[in-house]
This record gives C-alpha cells, structure tokens and sequence, in this order.
C-alpha cells in the first residue's frame, strides 16, 4: 500500500505555478509517496511512473554522462543561428541540462520545470526550478527561444499537447528539441531474434501503456508530431548506442556500459507497473532476469537509437 511521509525541508530555489498556492506549494515541498521501498512525487500523484529517490536521482546521473558522450558534449543539436536567451527545459528532474546550460550561456535565463522538488539548491543566478504538471494548461511565457525535453514523452499522457504546448510558448523563429531512447534491440548480424528479451519487456510495457490509454512507443513519430503542431525545418539525427559492453572501439564499449548501468536500474522501477497490468510477479521477474543475461553476453551485438528531433517555429505566421 502506497503512504505519504515527510521528506525534506521546502527549498528556496523553487518558483510557485500560478495555478498553486503557496500552501499547496509547501505540502508538495515537503510530502513524498512511498510504496514498494521506492520514493515518488506527490504533486499529481501518480502522473509519473517513475520514482523520485537517490536511486533514480543517480540513474539520471549516469543518463546525462551518456547522453553528453552521444551527442559529443553538446547539449543541444538544433542548428540556431544565434545563442537561446530565454530557455524551459521540460521534465527537467535534477536539473543538470538545465545548470550545465546556465554555464554555457551565462547571458540566457534557464527555467527547469518537473513534477519533483530534486533539483540542487546551488546552482548559477540564471537558472531556476518551478515544480508544474507539463501537461496541463501551460502559465509561462509565450516568447521561448528554445524549449527542450529528454527522455519523457513514454511517460507523458499526451505528447501530442505536450508538443503543441511548446510551439504555442516559443517566439516566432524558435526551436524545440526531443532528446529520446527508442529502446528497441537491434542486431544486424543476427545475433539476436526480434522477439528477444529486451524487445518482450517493452513489448509488455508498450501493452501497459495502451492499457493507461497512452502510446509509449512514439519515439519515431516525433517529426510527425511536431510538423502536425506547426513545426518547420524538422530535423532528425540518430546514434547507434550498444546494449552492453561487447564493441571492440573504445567509445562505444564506454557508451555500452553506461547503458547497463541505467538499464539495471530503470528496468525494477518499471517491475511495478507490469505486476498493475496483471502479469505475475514470477514472469516479471524471469523478464528481467532474461535482460540482464542479455546485456552481459558478449556474443549478442545488439543496439539502441537514440533520437534527437528539433523543429523551428516559422518566423512568420502562415498567410502573413
């Protein structure tokens, strides 16, 4: 059974959403929800699968190391002309694609929103954290230059309205980026079948999210989503990231073991959700137990993508 208990005292880097009191604002500062030994958010309780604990706090840790080294230290790809001076960075979690942008553009303003208070309190003068639901009716400003979310849209309910969202709130002429895993194992030697166990596992949580009435396997359908909202110039690029740490060169090997890492600690989170969906816990367990055998023999070479998608709000409206 799930509880409520007290966690740490109320930040002072959290800005409040017009839609909250500060009461309200206070008693989500300071409540979490507990249930299986794992800690969650409790501001739309429930919104976001995932925990919020040190434990997934380090997960997005080791993710960030990764996806820095995928995309070889930059934090964006969408090709601006001129540097973003007023940035939201959605779903941000702990923050650090937002501080590391605070650094990097010291003239920009960075606004970091999520459902969780994990966000350091120490952090550079431009950047700021405001605890909001990126999937309700958005209270922010209407002229963003760039709006930017990794690794969330399997979690949203709709990331079609997340996406429009984010047009309505950029200037004409800015960008929206979307950083995101598409987990599925591929192996272009053979060394795995499609039906493998990493491809089961998501199989069943592409069943659980139907299920929920949302699509998690939507990372490939982001340019359509986006050009669907009024997106320009949409571009995509792809990165072949190894699940496990069997490529002789040296980078990917380190890409590979980063990518362990975060599996086996993202995959128990997401347990939970597959025992709601009715499946035994003995078959959940087996799942995993299967993964992690696969992730750990060498002689299967088998991949990930990682996407990242970035549009342009035209310059001008259409028919002007």
């Amino acid at each position: 059974m799930a509880t409520h208990q007290h966690g740490a005292a109320a930040s002072d880097w959290v800005t409040e959403a017009t839609s909250m009191t500060s009461a309200t604002l206070d008693t989500y500062l300071n409540d979490h929800l507990y249930q299986g030994g794992r800690r969650y958010h409790s501001y739309r309780e429930g919104r976001y699968a995932l925990p919020n604990d040190e434990i997934e706090q380090h997960r997005e840790e080791v993710m960030h190391i990764l996806v820095m080294d995928i995309l070889d230290n930059n934090l964006f790809l969408a090709p601006m002309s001129e540097p973003p001076t007023k940035i939201m960075d959605l779903a941000t979690g702990v923050g650090l694609w937002a501080v590391e942008m605070g650094d990097r553009f010291p003239d920009a303003t960075i606004l970091g929103v999520d459902l969780s208070p994990i966000q350091p309190t120490s952090v550079p003068p431009n950047v700021s954290f405001q605890i909001d639901d990126v999937e309700d009716t958005w209270v922010h400003d209407t002229d963003y230059d760039f709006i930017h979310m990794r690794e969330s849209s399997a979690y949203m309910k709709s990331t079609p309205t997340v996406v429009e969202n984010s047009f309505a709130h950029l200037r004409p002429g800015g960008w929206l980026e979307l950083q995101e895993f598409h987990w599925e194992a591929i192996a272009e030697d053979g060394t795995i079948s499609p039906t493998n166990a990493v491809n089961a596992y998501l199989e069943a949580m592409y069943e659980y999210g139907r299920l929920e009435g949302r699509e998690i396997n939507i990372v490939p359908k982001m340019g359509e989503l986006m050009r669907k909202a009024g997106f320009v110039n949409v571009q995509c690029r792809t990165f072949q990231v190894p699940y496990g740490k069997w490529p002789r060169e040296e980078r990917q090997k380190r890409r590979g073991a980063y990518m362990v890492a975060t599996c086996q600690i993202l995959i128990p989170a997401c347990n939970s959700l597959l025992s709601t969906m009715g499946m035994p816990e003995e078959q959940v367990d087996a799942m995993f137990a299967g993964i992690g055998e696969m992730l750990h023999d060498h002689t299967v070479r088998c991949h990930n993508t990682y996407y990242v998608w970035s549009g342009q709000k035209p310059e001008r409206a259409a028919g002007v």
